[in-house]
């Protein structure tokens, strides 16, 4: 397959277009500025597209089976304005799938209830929550593309790649102790897996051990 990944060198986006490449896609690594891709992305192209260069985003996109997003920032504000760039520039592509690194605070914990509202979820996460829950709403309302929101568990971090995880939709996935953790090498395996055999369209995603 073809998939242009937006923010491909990043903690996430590394490990995902690593796995792609490793399952023999087509990996487009488009990125902010000029940069050299790092020797595990060897066999990647390099397209510089800033997130908000409409254009050039599109054009990047053009041709690909799939746009990803792993696009990230320590503040809320540049995620929430990403999610609709990114649906445009899938529509003036012609790429119907979209898929996007989300975060753990939009998944439920209970019916009804969101990681994000709990008393105990950090102040300090709260504003990348909520961006994160904007650039959900702007895929819901995508109803012509075929978008999956895939958020990790609510710890993620480096560590092995174990390739044994559960996956679900919507809640939280917590073990026997509660602890809700995935490693970035798994997440990636993940979010590739779904790529290639969609489960979850127009559905909130999660993995988790």
């Amino acid at each position: 397959m073809k998939i242009a990944l937006v923010a491909a060198t990043g903690k996430i986006g590394s490990h995902i277009a690593r796995r792609a490449l490793q399952r023999g896609h087509s990996v487009t690594a488009i990125v902010r500025s000029a940069r050299e891709l790092p020797p595990e992305l060897a066999g990647a192209r390099l397209v510089v597209a800033p997130i908000d260069d409409a254009a050039a985003l599109a054009a990047a996109a053009r041709g690909h089976d799939v746009l990803a997003s792993a696009f990230g920032s320590a503040h809320g504000g540049p995620i929430a304005a990403a999610a609709p760039r990114v649906i445009a520039a899938a529509r003036a592509a012609g790429v119907k799938r979209v898929l996007w690194v989300g975060g753990a605070g939009n998944l439920q914990i209970a019916p009804g209830q969101l990681l994000r509202d709990a008393p105990a979820f950090p102040a300090a996460y709260l504003p990348y929550a909520l961006a994160h829950g904007e650039a959900l709403a702007a895929l819901r309302a995508a109803d012509d593309l075929d978008w999956t929101f895939y958020a990790p568990a609510a710890e993620i971090g480096p560590g092995e790649a174990l390739g044994t995880f559960r996956t679900g939709r919507d809640a939280l996935i917590a073990d026997a102790s509660g602890r809700s953790r995935i490693s970035y090498p798994d997440y990636a395996q993940a979010f590739v897996d779904e790529i290639e055999t969609p489960r979850y369209v127009k559905q909130i995603a999660t993995a988790a051990y």
